[in-house]
């Protein structure tokens, strides 16, 4: 046993990370005087009992779920709660405030959060650190992943997903209310985000927000009432999608059948629902709004937000007076939805605000604490059955501060705080005994002798490295140091995309000096289904689809993958789950289908150099007379082209994915040029003329890999053809049979930076005897695009079309020309029955901020024509189109946009062409193969 006078030493908030909570809030550090037998009766200080006085701090163990560290509890301290405002990006300096609130070890006893405040609240509610959030911002551009439109839909195929996605204002039908929607985000992007980092957080909790790290409450807006809604259960993901969604930016979210929208409608600043869900002592409010500017209102647009912003300030007024304790970043220049390169200074930006005002916090605290309590004591003295090294006990003897009396009794529980928080000692208390001796007792913890790992072996390398850099055998046990690697290991795995890591077991064992870390996953035990009021959902097929994850450990792209399949091939309008504990260690998945009760109208747009403006309209309506049935009608025309299109389309019940689909379509085709090659259908070579169709087809189809993004269909079909030219009017029938069959694995189904791209098609036809002979024919085309990526900036694409025939008629020419075909080449500039083409080009790729990509794109083409099929590669009698030039594209919203300036070199049998030079621009809400019907 050792005792050691008190010896003052240099400070040690820093290295400690004391809090500077006693930062002039105490006397000057000289020895109280002794006090005389007058002046000690007349002290205010009860007199000392005979028995010795016993201090002690409550030491809560860590929970290895979201604790990975004891926490330790200062007896009478207040109840202290945080609340997060809203305010886009700029909610990342609430990372910054918490960081500072973890180090300084400020009591915190629950989160309240609006929008961007509900996101990083959720985040730390759900057991990440300050500094993890911060990491998890800077490796992850969460902008992309809030705001990426381009990301492909698992289930749906390119071509498909181009057709959905190709519109810029959507009126839609829905339980007797028309609504429009103005381009505006599913929030599909956010919710698949959220459902990865999150999960941790909505399993362990079992759906209860209490149950979190720390209390959590999440304020949004019922978009119905106009009144909030606090949400302190239920669907994490779907409560913070909902605080996040921007009115005018994202779709509203459905919950329990409402509308929900962003909080910041009804409290921006959510101080008072932080009081109300809490009642705390303290409530401390982090607000990261943009300062109200002033500025004229020069429109209706302009009043109507200018309005808003009033309403919403004026509640931020109400709310930072009702507030304990604010603190105001000082941010600047940060975009409202950039959450990427910004993450750096606005975390510092709290860091700093948090600083700012530390000692008025920390005096604050005091106050509602009533720490003036004065304990009688003249000198320290530190006792433990392990020597303790002179200079630690200066540094911790620095802490207490002695004031003329004695020793304030809050220093004093801080100090046995620090040192439990630290790992200095495995037990701390203090006594003060009749002599005046106020003597800080230790037991540290013994050395560890043995560790032992139960993990998966696949996470075995990950788990020894991670312990070899801190835990080292010999040494006495820290957890506060072995606490920091688990939760760092819990990190990465979930980073990895195992989010559900159960490390509970793993612990200290004092007697042996056994440390054992365990590392579990639960598996999913049984998958189920909740059935929601509307039409009725084919829950067989939903099991087929899901209930493969049964016995395989969760994972949230596996799902997320699964359940956008389910949502296409079941017509589901959203298919929620949730994920909870099944009381024998494993999970159950809850699968929540909300079918699809809607009719839409799509409206798109475009422009293009040489066809003009085009305008396309596209009518939806699903389950006429059963499940699944779907009525498709569409129209579009620009200057040289129209097209119409009804098709009727019901799926089959014995095959998901599968299906039967009766279209009848129009479309017609007007000849600036003269073609390339005689055809008996125009013999006057084509100038003016028309070339029109009516189709009527029975197509079957199916669909099939893994994701759904293959699918192989057999078409039959009847056309008429009508050939105009100069008052002349020819007409033909055809008997046709089709195959066609497409797949790829693109990352995004516009501007995609890796993946590969197959179709092919193969068809035979018949001509009947008319006006034009008759005759058989056949058709082959096949494509096949890949994009790699050398780095996130720099790429290849190389693009590989052919297309053979035999006997074509003139309508089943190609259309071809233009930059998607033979960069410098204008559209609809070359009609031919055969053809091939290599494409190549080597994109490279800026990232502008707020999910917006720019790509320059230099490209190198070559193409081949010919009338006829074994001519298509011959010199003396093939058309050789060569162009090279820069392409520049983008997305813009809804909009895909193309600019390119390419130099065109035509060769053919009679002559080689000069080169040439043309400029285009395309810009349309049709993305990929715009203007391109192969």
């Amino acid at each position: 046993m050792r005792r050691a006078r008190l010896a003052l030493g240099l400070p040690a908030l820093v290295i400690l990370g004391l809090p500077a909570l006693l930062a002039g809030q105490v006397a000057p550090a000289t020895p109280p005087p002794t006090p005389s037998p007058a002046s000690a009766s007349a002290s205010p200080l009860a007199a000392v009992p005979a028995e010795p006085r016993r201090i002690e701090v409550t030491v809560q163990p860590p929970d290895m779920v979201f604790r990975f560290a004891p926490r330790v509890v200062i007896p009478g301290m207040p109840k202290v709660a945080l609340a997060l405002s809203g305010g886009g990006a700029r909610g990342l300096a609430h990372i910054g405030v918490i960081q500072r609130l973890e180090e300084v070890g400020f009591p915190l006893g629950s989160v309240t959060g609006t929008s961007a405040g509900a996101l990083v609240g959720a985040l730390y509610a759900s057991g990440f650190s300050g500094r993890e959030i911060e990491e998890l911002f800077r490796s992850r551009d969460l902008t992309r992943a809030f705001l990426e439109p381009l990301l492909r839909n698992p289930g749906e195929t390119l071509g498909e997903q181009e057709e959905h996605e190709s519109t810029f204002l959507s009126i839609e039908r829905q339980k007797g209310q028309t609504t429009l929607a103005q381009g505006l985000r599913t929030g599909a992007e956010v919710q698949r985000t959220l459902q990865g980092l999150l999960a941790r957080g909505a399993y362990f909790s079992g759906g209860d927000f209490d149950q979190l790290q720390r209390p959590l409450r999440i304020l949004a807006t019922n978009l119905e009432t106009g009144q909030g809604r606090v949400f302190g259960n239920g669907d994490l993901v779907e409560a913070v999608r909902a605080s996040m969604a921007v009115p005018g930016g994202f779709r509203p979210v459905m919950i329990d059948g409402q509308q929900y929208v962003d909080g910041a409608l009804v409290e921006n600043l959510p101080v008072f629902t932080a009081k109300e869900a809490f009642h705390p002592d303290v409530v401390i409010a982090v607000d990261i709004s943009s300062p109200l500017e002033r500025r004229q209102a020069t429109s209706i647009f302009s009043v109507a937000t200018r309005s808003l912003d009033l309403v919403v300030e004026r509640r931020q007024w109400e709310s930072r007076a009702e507030a304990d304790f604010l603190i105001r970043p000082e941010i600047r220049d940060a975009p409202f939805l950039e959450y990427g390169g910004m993450a750096p200074k606005l975390v510092l930006q709290g860091r700093e605000a948090f600083d700012a005002r530390l000692e008025e916090l920390g005096a604050l605290l005091r106050r509602k604490a009533g720490g003036q309590e004065l304990v009688a004591a003249t000198r320290v003295v530190f006792e433990s059955p392990y020597p303790i090294d002179a200079s630690l006990e200066g540094l911790l003897a620095a802490t207490l501060k002695p004031g003329a009396e004695g020793y304030r009794l809050l220093d004093i529980q801080i100090l046995l705080q620090q040192i439990l928080v630290h790992g200095l000692a495995q037990d701390a208390w203090a006594t003060v005994d009749a002599d005046r001796v106020l003597t800080i007792h230790m037991r540290p913890y013994p050395a560890m002798t043995e560790l032992q790992v139960d993990a998966p072996a696949a996470w075995l390398p990950l788990v020894h490295q991670a312990l070899a850099e801190e835990v080292k055998l010999g040494a006495p046990f820290n957890p506060q140091v072995f606490g920091g690697q688990m939760s760092q290991l819990v990190y990465r795995l979930l980073m990895e995309g195992s989010p559900l890591v159960d490390a509970r077991g793993s612990s200290f064992d004092p007697a042996t000096g056994r440390l054992r870390v365990v590392l579990q996953e639960p598996l999913i035990t049984q998958v189920e289904v909740w059935a929601v009021p509307g039409p009725p959902v084919d829950e067989a097929r939903l099991r087929r689809l899901l209930g493969e994850l049964e016995g395989r450990p969760f994972r949230p792209s596996e799902l997320q993958n699964r359940i956008a399949l389910a949502e296409h091939r079941l017509y589901l309008s959203v298919l929620h789950y949730l994920i909870r504990p099944d009381g024998k260690g494993g999970c159950i998945l809850t699968l929540v289908p909300v079918p699809q009760q809607r009719d839409r109208l799509d409206i798109s747009l475009g422009y293009e150099t040489t066809l003009g403006s085009q305008l396309g309209l596209a009518y939806r309506a699903l389950n006429l007379g059963f499940q699944g049935t779907e009525l498709n009608l569409s129209a579009s025309r620009n200057r040289l082209q129209e097209q119409a299109s009804l098709s009727l389309r019901s799926p089959f019940g014995f095959a998901p994915g599968a299906g039967v689909e009766l279209t009848g379509n129009y479309w017609q085709q007007r000849l600036e040029l003269p073609l390339n090659w005689t055809s008996p259908e125009l013999p006057g070579g084509g100038p003016g003329a028309r070339i029109s169709a009516s189709d009527l087809i029975l197509r079957t189809y199916a669909g099939f890999s893994n994701l759904g993004t293959g699918k192989v269909s057999l078409d039959l079909g009847r056309r008429d053809a009508a050939f105009r030219e100069a008052g002349l009017r020819q007409t033909q029938a055809q008997n046709t049979a089709y195959l066609s069959a497409e797949w790829d694995n693109f990352d995004r189904h516009t501007l995609p930076r890796e993946g590969l791209l197959l179709r092919g098609r193969f068809g035979v036809g018949e001509t009947k005897a008319g006006a034009l002979p008759a005759g058989d024919f056949q058709q082959v085309y096949f494509r096949a695009r890949g994009v790699h990526p050398f780095n996130q900036f720099l790429g290849a694409d190389l693009d590989l079309e052919w297309s053979q025939g035999r006997h074509l008629p003139l309508d089943r020419w190609w259309a071809l020309g233009g930059p998607s075909f033979v960069i410098g080449s204008r559209a609809v500039g070359y009609f031919a029955p055969n053809f091939a083409a290599v494409r190549f080009g080597v994109p490279f790729r800026v990232y502008a901020g707020l999910g917006l990509t720019l790509e320059a794109v230099p490209r190198f083409d070559m193409a081949w024509l010919s009338r006829e099929a074994t001519s298509l590669f011959r010199s003396d009698a093939n058309l050789r189109p060569q162009g090279a030039g820069l392409m520049l594209r983008t997305t813009l919203s809804n909009f895909y946009v193309e600019v390119s300036y390419g130099f065109l070199r035509q060769r053919s049998p009679q002559e080689t062409g000069q080169v040439s030079g043309s400029f285009n621009v395309l810009i349309g809400t049709q993305p990929f193969d715009l203007w391109k019907r192969r």
